[in-house]
């Protein structure tokens, strides 16, 4: 699926990012925006950003964003540790 935005030509002059750079850059700053915000997972946002979940977790500490981590994820490693 693809999103087609149409943004001012001049303002989008203004970021210092190159013509080819701005989507990208974008892509992942809508995926860490919508993680911070709880509206999708570290999957999906990493999935989004179309980074693996290391380089998602960087790009998250980059821009100051924490990890969400609840009991259920606790719960979830701590099972997955013990291999049952």
């Amino acid at each position: 699926m693809s999103i087609t935005l149409d943004l001012d030509e001049q303002t989008l002059a203004c970021l210092p990012l190159q013509p080819g750079e701005r989507e990208r850059h974008m892509q992942i700053e809508l995926a860490c925006r919508f993680y911070s915000s709880g509206w999708l997972s570290l999957g999906q946002a990493s999935r989004m950003a179309k980074l693996d979940r290391y380089a998602f977790g960087i790009a998250l500490a980059e821009r100051g964003i924490p990890r969400q981590y609840n009991i259920e994820d606790l719960d979830t490693d701590l099972h997955y540790a013990g291999g049952q």
